[in-house]
């Protein structure tokens, strides 16, 4: 119950080509500890590479009002930028936190937000009654508040009323965790919500589309049309309850920019983490009230990374080296069923199935099937030397860890084994480890091998 206020960032997307309503951030480092600097923008993580002198941009595209978290190293900083913005950020690589420097019409806003921190409720408030809690929590808000006009931050756009609006809203997430957390805290598991309660959390419910890029505002909103749902107030399983709150927001609030941006919030971090395998009527209410061609066209590259590992579509193409350099692609080896293991030599559970993908090989030795091994160490040189070792099975090939090929079949584990057909096309993109009494089984079964 710790740490329950979490301060999360509006959503960036960190691109080189620049569209309307941008911010530019440029990067500066003097003696760079690190190849990178990485910007946190709600749940996307943008890496911007640093050239030899240790510069990078970043250009936050789509933005009106944005908050986000710089991280170097074990260092992170908070920033706030809006549309039209150019700022200069700029650290020694050796002493991030100690010399940050942000030169920007929105410095003594970014000051702030490093200086200032919003503080939890206690625990032990959970226990009380909720017209207490309320009052501690109004509080709370007002304490933040007057922190935030003790500082001079006049020529920072509207980053006073964005503030509040986070502050407002950081709070009032608290008075939506109230009912569980009483439960808990005061042992007593008859507690339910009185309307009073209700009426409270209707109250701060209002459709605001200046805060609509406030990941706190979101979080409640969404949060709230669960709680403001009677019919499907007692719906927990994951799903049903996304669904049940699109309903809610798409027949309650008219604002477009709030109802778009709130469906959105909702969808894409579901499809990100679960795909888009029975989905289709959070499909069919995204499609019908969300027209924002960013947020389409987000949603569109985020179904479509999915669809790209279904059976039937081809494979995405890689670029890998042998120990001799040469390279090869997908197409040096259509014309035989392809098993790949995409392994490294650090993981533990990869080299354990390097024997049974050995014995694999030898029973199906001269069938019309290749087994390719694709490393994804970051350092080559580990895997050069565990191939001149020799006793490695099939085709070994470098593939390193950035590659196209882990991000378009979504691997964040391994290993992970793939089975192409003859012409590069998915047969199953899961497919079972050599060590499993059925792998074997499955490939005898494949059509002309």
């Amino acid at each position: 119950m710790k740490n329950i206020i979490c301060l999360t960032m509006v959503s960036l997307l960190c691109i080189c080509c620049a569209r309307e309503n941008t911010a530019r951030l440029e990067f500066e480092v003097t003696d760079p500890a690190a190849s990178t600097v990485v910007v946190v923008c709600h749940t996307d993580i943008n890496e911007i590479a640093l050239d030899e002198n240790g510069r990078g941009t970043c250009i936050l595209d789509g933005i009106d009002a944005a908050y986000a978290r710089v991280y170097y190293g074990p260092g992170m900083k908070r920033i706030y930028v809006e549309k039209g913005d150019k700022a200069k950020i700029s650290f020694q690589g050796n002493d991030f936190n100690g010399t940050f420097l942000f030169k920007g019409r929105k410095a003594p806003a970014v000051e702030y937000l490093n200086t200032v921190e919003l503080t939890a409720m206690p625990d032990e408030t959970y226990a009380l009654d909720f017209g207490e809690f309320l009052s501690k929590t109004e509080n709370k808000i007002d304490d933040a508040m007057r922190l935030l006009h003790a500082r001079d931050l006049a020529g920072t756009g509207n980053f006073i009323e964005m503030e509040k609006g986070r502050i407002t809203y950081s709070y009032a997430n608290t008075l939506l965790m109230y009912p569980v957390a009483h439960v808990l805290m005061a042992r007593n598991p008859m507690y339910r919500p009185d309307e009073a309660y209700y009426d409270v959390i209707r109250s701060y419910a209002v459709q605001n589309p200046e805060y609509a890029d406030l990941d706190e505002y979101r979080e409640f909103m969404v949060e709230s049309a669960h709680a403001l749902d009677p019919a499907n107030r007692d719906v927990k399983e994951l799903y049903p309850k996304l669904v049940a709150e699109m309903r809610y927001i798409a027949n309650n609030y008219t604002d477009e920019k709030v109802r778009q941006t709130l469906l959105h919030h909702i969808a894409i971090p579901y499809i990100d983490n679960f795909g888009t395998d029975g989905i289709q009527d959070m499909i069919n209410i995204y499609r019908t009230y969300v027209s924002d061609p960013s947020m389409t066209e987000e949603f569109n590259v985020k179904c479509d990374k999915w669809d790209r590992k279904k059976p039937g579509r081809m494979s995405a193409d890689f670029t890998a080296v042998d120990i001799n350099g040469r390279e090869y692609t997908l197409d040096d080896f259509k014309g035989k069923y392809l098993y790949i293991d995409i392994w490294a030599t650090w993981c533990q559970p990869c080299r354990q199935e390097l024997p049974h993908l050995k014995v694999l090989e030898e029973q199906f030795k001269g069938r019309a099937i290749t087994f390719l091994s694709l490393s994804a160490d970051s350092d080559k040189s580990k895997w050069e030397a565990r191939v001149k070792e020799g006793d490695m099975p099939g085709v070994q090939l470098y593939l390193g860890n950035n590659s196209d090929f882990l991000t378009a079949y979504g691997i964040s584990g391994i290993p992970r084994f793939i089975l192409l057909d003859r012409d590069g096309k998915i047969i199953n993109s899961e497919m079972t480890r050599p060590s499993s009494d059925d792998t074997a089984e499955i490939l005898s079964e494949l059509k002309g091998i």
